[in-house]
């Protein structure tokens, strides 16, 4: 199958101001450049059934709630698809979310830049896509493996439906943590 160009519209909502007795506050707008990412329709398919697949790989005993990613990374040249799927400790701090952990492995082989990142919630796949996306951790750990300005080729970050019609919700990082830290 032959490649698609996939669009992320740009977003625009300028900054307001409130004017009160003790003083200004801004309301901040938004600014997301549109994006324009190219990508094999068939390799983002397998990528979300690969997400799916490590999810039945988790280890949950406490909260039930399957979580698998899968992620191929711009920086590796042979484009592997690398896995990972939450895993929960009874010490709750020492629970690792899997798209953390998919990240954890890439950056652990040497990479550092997400082409694309797909994650599966097998629990909640036909819930809203609030119950289907990554944790605030995740987000911002997405945000250090995404090039700082990127404008083309933006990482798409992927969550799986599970609807028989879509494969998944396309996303960025900008729309999906617009004010993300950055050192």
């Amino acid at each position: 199958m032959s490649e698609i160009e996939i669009v992320l519209p740009a977003i625009e909502s300028a900054d307001t101001v409130i004017e009160t007795e003790v003083g200004q506050y801004r309301v901040a707008g938004l600014h997301i450049p549109e994006k324009r990412v190219m990508a094999d329709p068939a390799l983002l398919r397998d990528l979300v059934k690969a997400a799916r697949t490590a999810a039945s790989n988790a280890h949950v005993p406490y909260s039930h709630f399957l979580v698998g990613a899968a992620v191929i990374m711009a920086d590796e040249p042979a484009g592997n698809v690398i896995t990972g799927a939450n895993i929960e400790n009874a010490s709750y701090g020492a629970t690792i979310c899997g798209e953390r952990n998919a990240l954890h492995a890439a950056a652990a082989k040497g990479f550092r830049r997400i082409k694309f990142l797909a994650l599966s919630t097998a629990d909640s796949l036909d819930g809203p896509l609030p119950d289907r996306s990554p944790c605030g951790i995740c987000r911002q750990v997405m945000r250090e493996f995404i090039d700082r300005d990127e404008a083309q080729d933006a990482a798409l970050i992927m969550m799986d439906t599970g609807d028989a019609d879509f494969t998944a919700d396309i996303l960025d990082i900008d729309r999906l943590l617009p004010y993300g830290f950055r050192l």
